[in-house]
């Protein structure tokens, strides 16, 4: 494994770039609990520093053209002006990956996020080698989930942000031909050659007390005997139970105006909290 923290070359830049439900929230609130900690070996830059460029890779996944695109590098561009030089930087923001599968796009539900995610990274990629330098050292972390999980993992998002009617059967079939989100990492990985694709798996991570923490800290060559320093991120935005999905998808079909639908359906995950 490359010396990510090494201090003598070119500056690096470890990029997480999603994927969306796949414990990107913990992983940002670790890095965001221990940036003082981790500061001997990268400066961490998350949402608040990003700008417009924290949500200009969602607006390009829904409405992916050359203009959208060229907006997404503007916005990151002048991101990076207002980041320090540094050796070593970390940048973390899932929305780089595109828009969340499981949404309409156009007239389709979107599934297979790899094509915006490469289109996103190689934009990235051109931002970073003008602002740093041709000789900047990038490398790519993209966290995953097992399929299934996944996907219920999106159908409640889905349910919650929009107003799907349909049920757990009929959305899980629309990604029958799929690739999994290990194939799309995949793919993402060989189109980014040879650029370093680093993968954390989400149920690799949650035999380790520090959940994706412990990928990044091995990233990073932080010593094991500091990694006692660090603690575990909480479980960030769970999703909502099996009866808070039924009583949402009855909400999505009865209908009504869109306030009053998004009231009602906070209060069903307000009322589920502590639930299993």
């Amino acid at each position: 494994m490359a010396d990510i923290g090494a201090r003598d070359r070119a500056p690096r830049v470890l990029v997480h770039a999603g994927f969306y439900k796949t414990g990107t929230t913990s992983l940002q609130t670790f890095l965001e609990r221990h940036r003082y900690a981790l500061k001997p070996y990268a400066d961490v830059h998350m949402k608040a520093d990003l700008g417009r460029a924290r949500y200009l890779g969602r607006w390009y996944g829904q409405r992916p053209s050359r203009l959208t695109l060229w907006l997404f590098e503007h916005g990151l561009a002048a991101a990076l002006r207002r980041i320090p030089d540094a050796p070593v930087i970390i940048l973390s923001r899932e929305s780089w990956s595109g828009m969340m599968p499981g949404f309409r796009r156009r007239s389709a539900v979107m599934t297979d996020g790899s094509h915006d995610a490469i289109t996103l990274a190689r934009a990235i990629l051109r931002c970073l080698r003008r602002r740093f330098g041709p000789d900047v050292r990038v490398e790519f972390l993209y966290s995953l989930r097992e399929a299934e999980a996944w996907q219920r993992s999106l159908y409640g998002h889905v349910l919650r942000s929009s107003r799907l009617i349909d049920d757990w059967q009929t959305f899980r079939k629309r990604f029958a031909d799929t690739p999994d989100p290990a194939a799309q990492a995949a793919r993402v990985a060989a189109a980014l050659t040879p650029i370093p694709v680093h993968i954390s798996t989400l149920e690799d991570a949650a035999l380790h007390r520090l959940g994706h923490g412990a990928t990044v800290l091995r990233l990073l060559g932080v010593p094991q005997d500091e990694w006692r320093t660090f603690t575990a991120a909480p479980p960030n935005n769970p999703g909502p139970t099996t009866a808070q999905r039924d009583r949402m998808l009855a909400l999505n079909r009865a209908g009504g105006p869109r306030p009053r639908l998004r009231a009602a359906k906070e209060a069903v995950m307000q009322q589920g909290k502590g639930a299993g």
